[in-house]
């Protein structure tokens, strides 16, 4: 009897120690939507992607991989009321809508010519780090459509830095040399 009941305290121990990793892990994607929801700026960078285009002939051909230096992008919450947010891509900033759910956090931003963006960051930390897992997909709008879909990671940044203080205009009569 003793040792059933030794093989069953085992049993149990062996299962709590296996369920332990896993509520770990579960309790840091908890904490990780806590943080991506309640960030202000994303960063994000593209470690991986594919462009993918319509030919004239109507069929689709695909180029190689996009260029790992290409820039990434950031993603600006201006106003969470109004659910609007602020893509930049290079020296691009182009306004959008966002919307929040248990997938994550996801962008969107129609171009002036037509294209569109979307962006959905998941509230999934990529291994040990603090970075996210995000995936853009860029439908285009030019003479023959173009789609880019590039993956990566984003990390909350700090805020935009505000711009430079405007200096006090110069005292009169200081500087002046006669």
């Amino acid at each position: 009897m003793k040792r059933i009941v030794a093989v069953m305290f085992f049993n149990v121990l062996v299962i709590a120690l296996a369920a332990g990793p896993a509520r770990c892990a579960e309790k840091k994607n908890e904490d990780a939507g806590e943080v991506l929801f309640a960030a202000k700026r994303l960063a994000c960078a593209f470690t991986h992607g594919v462009v993918a285009g319509f030919t004239p002939q109507g069929s689709v051909s695909i180029k190689p991989p996009l260029d790992p230096n290409a820039p990434g992008l950031s993603i600006n919450i201006v106003d969470r009321k109004a659910k609007r947010v602020v893509l930049e891509e290079d020296a691009l900033e182009t306004p959008g809508v966002y919307m929040t759910s248990p997938a994550g956090l996801t962008a969107m931003a129609r171009y002036p010519d037509g294209g569109l963006t979307v962006v959905t960051v998941y509230p999934l930390y990529s291994g040990a780090s603090d970075n996210f897992l995000m995936v853009a997909s860029h439908h285009g709008a030019a003479t023959m459509p173009q789609m880019t879909q590039r993956y990566g990671l984003c990390r909350v940044a700090s805020d935009a830095p505000s711009p430079a203080p405007t200096p006090p205009p110069a005292a009169k009569g200081h500087g002046a040399h006669k």
